[in-house]
């Protein structure tokens, strides 16, 4: 009896790498290309590189506000506060698209990869501050949002203080550095001041309107928006880094 031995043909093998091939095509495709991983990868370096080119056209004496196309979606409604001031769209504070032609970037190089622009935040207040954020994938289809940024949300700030005429001097070193330059501030005696002026060292603050009375204290005259970026389709929320509520 002939013992025969099975061996693949070239032929066999090709056809059996070919079906693999177009196997592997329709997977890659099927996942356009990239992982979640990859994608969340690549959001949070877009994020990293439009901050870079912010830095960079702000030394140019680029307008912070021009790096904003307003979404009304998107703007945190006027009755919050930054710097204990009553937010004013177009004036000190914007939110929406990026606007990528005023940062000197392509717009096709630095999307989510779903196609869709990030969203941008930012004021003119508190020298300056802004929030960048991108909707990230987690498992099963859920979302949370990333937000890069300086902006930071203060809330019940106060400091120990004297003051002699419209100069407030700061008394405790802990509370050096809560106050910017145009916060609208209340003292113990329930004046209202807009901050003109820090020195250097930040323990003289120079207010626009004299105080007749006794200064022991000043505080933020409000608290401020917890985020720069809204969502209303949402339900009206503030998006803020690693929660439920996305920027688009």
């Amino acid at each position: 009896m002939k013992n025969f031995k099975r061996w693949f043909t070239l032929v066999e093998l090709i056809v059996v790498i070919t079906i693999l091939a177009i196997l592997g095509s329709i997977a890659f495709i099927s996942l356009q290309g990239y992982s979640a991983d990859a994608r969340n990868s690549k959001r949070t370096s877009d994020l990293g590189s439009i901050e870079s080119a912010m830095s960079v056209q702000l030394a140019e004496g680029k307008n912070i506000l021009s790096f904003v196309t307003p979404v009304a979606n998107n703007l945190v409604p006027a009755t919050n506060y930054i710097a204990g001031v009553a937010i004013v769209a177009d004036t000190d504070y914007n939110a929406g698209s990026v606007n990528y032609a005023a940062l000197n970037i392509k717009s096709s190089d630095f999307q989510d990869p779903d196609g869709k622009d990030y969203v941008i935040g930012i004021t003119t207040k508190k020298n300056g501050k802004h929030e960048i954020a991108a909707s990230m994938e987690q498992w099963a289809g859920a979302r949370l949002a990333k937000i890069v940024g300086d902006y930071t949300a203060r809330t019940t700030v106060t400091g120990a203080a004297t003051a002699v005429a419209n100069k407030i001097t700061i008394t405790n070193s802990t509370d050096i550095n809560k106050f910017f330059i145009g916060d609208n501030i209340t003292d113990n005696t329930n004046a209202t001041h807009t901050i003109t002026q820090i020195s250097p060292d930040g323990t003289i603050i120079t207010v626009d309107t004299p105080d007749a009375g006794t200064i022991t204290s000043i505080n933020l005259s409000a608290d401020e928006a917890t985020s720069l970026i809204y969502n209303v389709a949402t339900g009206a929320d503030f998006v803020t880094d690693g929660g439920t509520v996305l920027p688009y």
